[in-house]
């Protein structure tokens, strides 16, 4: 075959690059690589169904971590360790491990597809360095897909596209490429020629390294051939746009290398993420899995660092993205190491709370498995425990400085790629009440909630003044019953749900002011205290959300605010978003507006607690008059259905008040002749249930997923 390699991979003898080794060995290969140069933070990210968790397992098998593949189908995967996972065969948590690859450490974090747990994608990409988007081959660019695209988005991380599937009957590769040139506004790099589809499927085509990787033993010249001529035609579009590789086809009579068309790619990469590259496999019959680990190392950036001489004045500096309670370890925070190291025994300080921490052990992570190591460097990513208050979004250094949250905020200018301090989760859509059977299990359940809700920043917690019920609010039914679910295995708490109810909102239509005039006597002491506040909408154009951050003083001539204490401003604070949180159309919270003090006039001795009532009172007469709305989540439905039931399931849609964007049908779609594609923005409270109504309409010949878009009011109906 001349220049070119021949590797025959066979489905039922998997090919292990480390084989002999024991999984210690594996462990120590790991922590003996430390040089950021040769440290990949990867995230797999897409959407659910897509195969990343299968994915992983692969790459854990070829990286010698385990010795047998486990299966999600049958709940035996290691990423996807918790019961709720396995049982359910999704994933729900985001899972972190460390493997070696090619003397490289690989950080892998499996990221959910689900869109109920968005947030645990939300807070990874924060520390990634890189990510690989896996796509199903019949499907082609979904929902979710493009939600954790934007996201990726959002921090500039560079990407390879897997199109994975590609033995499924329906997969095809034209109308991948296509989704993802529409979808993610991107131009393709295809890197692998597939051979066959469908059953058919028995490898593909390596144009790069000039190798054909196939499961089936026979080879002809034919496909020598092919890799040529498709190897040409991704040499020219590579020219089109890098402009060395230009003057080696134009001034070089030497054949492109490999390792100059590997570099070309790294420049776009990093460059110009226009052009991402897209590579194809099927992981379940294991075809592709170890071209994807070689592609991840040869194309995605370095672990970023603070060099030395940057870090001196803060030593360490680290970021935590996730915790997590683990009933022997206690509290573990993942965190992502930007400068200096981590050692035992060592302390911290929070940026944000200027509080001391300490590390009690450090962990290096295995998804549910930790191993314990003496120290981690910059560029990886560690498990800590011994934090009683640090949580996910804060920033930890070891040199405690005076003007530390200049100095990192001059870091941050110098290294963008540094992540902002917090994290903002995303608005609950759901809410429901939250009971013991018993009232000596309230205690309990408090605790149980206080630790999961530092776990996962979209759930909300809050009790109703009225009733004194907990109130849960979450992302969706999957969100509110997992945590339920949690509760009965990690704490043995039973718990009765109230009814799901949509997580509404209220918003202003008009500005108003109001003023209030308190009077209070305790002890025969007298104390008045006039307040003038207003409230006025707030304009967005994009769907979203604006909740109250904090009241805006509006000084004048006459008003300067010069005995306004800090305490009393966080008292009136206080006071203004304990009205806004019930408004008054339906108790709703309200969003969108901007509070504004105008004027304050005391007599006598005015407690906090007579600020924050005053305030509370005037806000809410500023509400009765501003002719507030109702808003309410709407939701982006993509809905697959067999042809002949689109009619019906359209009628039921448009007595659900849905808008709909689109229906497409046919192959164009990825899909058979007879099935098709629905696109429509419905109201959140038409699809309680829906899953029962679809089936019913469809014979079972259908599914759908939903992802939030927007807040709008709620109509006349």
């Amino acid at each position: 075959m001349g220049l070119f390699q021949y590797r025959t991979i066979f489905p039922l003898r998997f090919i292990c690059r480390y084989a002999s080794t024991t999984r210690l060995q594996v462990f120590q290969n790991a922590v003996q690589i430390t040089d950021p140069q040769r440290i990949r933070n990867v995230g797999i990210i897409a959407h659910i169904d897509a195969g990343k968790t299968t994915t992983v397992e692969r790459m854990l098998y070829y990286a010698g971590f385990i010795r047998s593949m486990g299966n999600v189908d049958d709940g035996n995967t290691t990423m996807d360790y918790m019961e709720q996972e396995r049982e359910r065969g999704i994933t729900i948590t985001s899972a972190a491990i460390t493997i070696p690859w090619n003397k490289h450490r690989l950080n892998l974090i499996d990221t959910p597809g689900h869109v109920d747990f968005t947030i645990e994608v939300e807070r990874s990409l924060r520390v990634l360095d890189g990510a690989v988007t896996i796509l199903d081959a019949s499907a082609g660019v979904e929902t979710q897909s493009l939600t954790v695209w934007r996201q990726a988005n959002r921090y500039h991380i560079p990407r390879i596209i897997y199109i994975n599937k590609m033995d499924k009957p329906t997969a095809n590769l034209s109308m991948c490429l296509e989704s993802i040139r529409q979808k993610f506004a991107i131009e393709p790099l295809l890197l692998h020629t597939p051979l066959g589809y469908g059953k058919q499927f028995t490898g593909f085509l390596d144009l790069l390294n000039e190798t054909i990787i196939s499961s089936d033993k026979r080879s002809n010249s034919a496909l020598s051939d092919l890799l040529t001529k498709d190897r040409a035609k991704l040499i020219e579009k590579l020219a089109d746009i890098d402009d060395k590789i230009a003057e080696l086809l134009l001034f070089n009579d030497k054949p492109i290398s490999s390792n100059q068309l590997t570099e070309a790619i790294c420049r776009l990469m990093v460059n110009d993420q226009r052009y991402v590259p897209v590579l194809v496999g099927s992981s379940l019959k294991n075809l592709g899995v170890q071209t994807l680990l070689d592609a991840i190392v040869n194309y995605l950036p370095t672990a970023r660092v603070i060099p030395g001489t940057s870090a001196t004045n803060v030593g360490t500096l680290m970021y935590i993205f996730k915790t997590i309670h683990d009933r022997q370890k206690q509290p573990l925070s993942f965190a992502r190491i930007y400068a200096g190291s981590v050692k035992r025994r060592m302390g911290l300080t929070n940026a944000r709370t200027n509080d001391k921490e300490q590390v009690n052990k450090v962990f290096l992570p295995f998804a549910d498995n930790m191993e314990d190591v003496d120290e981690i460097r910059a560029g990886s990513i560690a498990v800590l425990s011994g934090f009683k208050e640090a949580s996910s979004g804060d920033i930890l250094v070891a040199n405690k400085k005076p003007n530390l949250t200049s100095h990192l905020h001059d870091l941050k200018q110098q290294y963008t790629f540094l992540p902002d301090p917090g994290l903002e989760a995303p608005t609950p859509v759901f809410f429901c009440t939250i009971e013991t059977y018993s009232e000596s299990g309230q205690k309990q359940l408090d605790i149980a909630l206080k630790n999961i809700k530092r776990e996962d920043p979209s759930l909300r917690v809050r009790v109703d003044e009225q009733t004194g019920q907990t109130i849960l609010l979450g992302m969706g039914e999957l969100h509110i019953d997992i945590i339920r679910d949690r509760l009965k295995r990690e704490y043995g708490l039973e718990t009765y749900l109230g009814p799901l109810n949509v997580n509404y909102r209220e918003t202003p239509r008009k500005s108003n002011q109001q003023t209030i005039v308190w009077n209070s006597t305790i002890n025969e002491r007298h104390a008045t205290i006039s307040i003038t506040m207003s409230i006025d909408p707030i304009v967005v154009e994009d769907k979203t959300i604006v909740s109250f951050s904090e009241v805006k003083l509006v000084r004048t001539e006459e008003q300067i605010f010069e005995h306004l204490r800090k305490d009393h401003l966080d008292a009136i604070n206080h006071g203004v978003r304990l009205a806004l949180s019930s408004g008054c159309v339906k108790g709703a919270e309200v969003i969108n507006v901007q509070v504004k003090l105008h004027d304050i006039q005391l007599t006598g001795s005015i407690s906090p607690a007579l600020y924050s009532a005053a305030a509370s009172d005037c806000i809410r007469a500023c509400l009765r008059h501003a002719e507030c709305i109702l808003l309410q989540p709407m939701m982006r439905v993509e809905l697959v259905c067999a042809a002949d039931r689109t009619q019906p399931v359209l009628e039921d849609l448009a007595r659900r008040h849905s808008q709909i964007i689109d229906v497409q049908q046919g192959t164009g779609n990825g899909l058979q002749e007879s099935m098709s594609t629905i696109i429509s923005r419905t109201p959140l409270a038409e699809l309680i249930g829906y899953s029962s109504t679809l089936r019913t309409l469809t014979s079972g010949q259908a599914d759908f997923t939903l992802a939030i878009d927007g807040y709008e009011p709620v109509s006349n109906h």
